[in-house]
């Protein structure tokens, strides 16, 4: 189908491709389960090395197709299933990220080891202007990696974030010139390939052991969940396909 996320295996490189850019590389709910699929591939293929998630266009991904959630489509899989899958690939991962993320796009690149961007990387973080609370993993992936204060600020603010300020949240791991970004990327996936494969999946799998922080996941979950099926929410997504503001009450 066009537009499906596509997967290519080449001298120890698995790279993931966004296809959809006319659609701000949007993630749609069949997405998530060829994405799924590839990372098993990815895991069972020991000659894989390193795994590198591009996408093309002026927005890298703007997260899960809005539409769909509008129309009451419920995946087999969830969008956070999708990150957190890719969070557990046991080889480093690198999002190049040439353009700017939006919504679940923003947890999709941070699902990532390695988060290369420009100056003209940029973030939004809608969810709380849609009446939702993020969904557990996210907000946990969120707080291990950027901490709580630069969470909040995405979460609660809902303002766009520029690329040097990324950087010095935490967000990007690197930020170069964008002509300068592909150089980089192959630096990072040339660093991966010199070391021992065994030490460095270990040592992956250490860290984010002893990162996690996971004792209330189950009761942010279930307000995550509540929030879908908020008045809020309902309001927000009744505006949505009406092209107008919402009008919340707080419910």
């Amino acid at each position: 189908m066009t537009g499906v996320p596509t997967l290519t295996v080449a001298d120890g490189l698995a790279t993931i491709s966004l296809q959809r850019p006319d659609k701000r590389n949007r993630v749609e709910p069949d997405d998530i389960t060829t994405v799924l699929e590839y990372c098993d591939a990815i895991d069972d293929d020991d000659s894989v090395r390193c795994v590198v998630l591009r996408a093309t266009g002026p927005v890298w991904c703007s997260g899960y197709h809005l539409g769909a959630l509008a129309d009451g489509h419920s995946p087999k899989h969830g969008f956070g299933e999708l990150c957190d899958r890719i969070e557990r690939l046991r080889v480093p991962t690198v999002a190049v990220v040439a353009g700017s993320v939006h919504g679940g796009g923003t947890d999709l690149a941070l699902s990532c080891d390695f988060r290369v961007g420009t100056s003209e990387t940029g973030l939004v973080m809608p969810a709380a202007k849609i009446g939702l609370q993020y969904y557990a993993s996210g907000l946990r992936r969120f707080v291990e990696r950027i901490g709580p204060d630069a969470t909040k600020r995405i979460f609660l603010l809902g303002e766009k974030i520029d690329g040097s300020q990324l950087l010095g949240l935490g967000y990007l791991t690197d930020l170069v010139a964008f002509d300068q970004m592909e150089a980089r990327v192959e630096q990072i996936v040339a660093g991966v390939g010199a070391m021992a494969p065994m030490a460095v999946i270990n040592t992956k799998s250490a860290i984010n052991q002893l990162a996690s922080h996971s004792s209330e996941l189950e009761s942010i979950q279930a307000r995550h969940v509540a929030s879908l099926n908020s008045a809020d929410h309902r309001e927000a997504m009744s505006a949505l396909k009406e092209r107008r503001p919402p009008r919340f009450i707080g419910k």
